[in-house]
Parts: structure tokens; C-alpha cells; sequence
């Protein structure tokens, strides 16, 4: 009886890593891809202001890709920060088994 309960708990707790490094790896690959975008935004911003853009609705357009550029820095060093903060929660649990 209790080596079925522990096969049940060991098979769901499979079952729960195995999810787990999926969407861990589904969220990496996304932060890949917003982290690309991010890089092509600041070079068309860059870009822009070099070329010191006069027209009116131009500038509106590029006052919110602005906007959005800070939006995504702002989630990006979130996630970095998450990361360091999980990597160095790991570290100390390790070093205390």
C-alpha cells in the first residue's frame, strides 16, 4: 500500500517537473524574443533622433514606441532580477543540505 501512494506521489511529481521546465522554457524562449524586439526598438529610436525627425505625427509615433521601450526594459530587468533572486535562493538551499 504505501509503495503504490509513494509510486502515485513520484509519477505526479514527474508529472508537475516536467510541466514546470516546460513553461520555464516556453517563458525563456518569449523573454528571447521580447529581449530581440527590445534591441531592433532602441536601434529605430536611436535612428530616429540621429536623423532629429520634424514631423509632427512622426514624433507622436515615436514618443510611444518610447513609452513601449521603457515598458519592456522595465519587465526584462524584472525577470533578470527573478532570476538572480532564484539562482541565489537555489545556492543558499544547496548550501545548507
Amino acid at each position: 500500500m504505501a509503495l503504490a501512494l509513494v509510486s502515485g506521489i513520484t509519477q505526479q511529481l514527474g508529472s508537475f517537473i516536467t510541466s514546470e521546465f516546460k513553461l520555464t522554457a516556453s517563458v525563456k524562449e518569449e523573454i528571447q524574443k521580447l529581449e530581440s524586439k527590445f534591441r531592433t526598438i532602441q536601434a529605430v529610436l536611436n535612428d530616429a533622433e540621429k536623423r532629429q525627425v520634424k514631423e509632427e505625427a512622426v514624433k507622436l509615433w515615436l514618443d510611444k514606441l518610447k513609452d513601449v521601450s521603457y515598458e519592456m526594459d522595465d519587465v526584462l530587468d524584472e525577470w533578470n532580477t527573478a532570476m538572480i533572486k532564484a539562482a541565489i535562493a537555489k545556492e543558499e538551499e544547496e548550501g545548507r543540505s
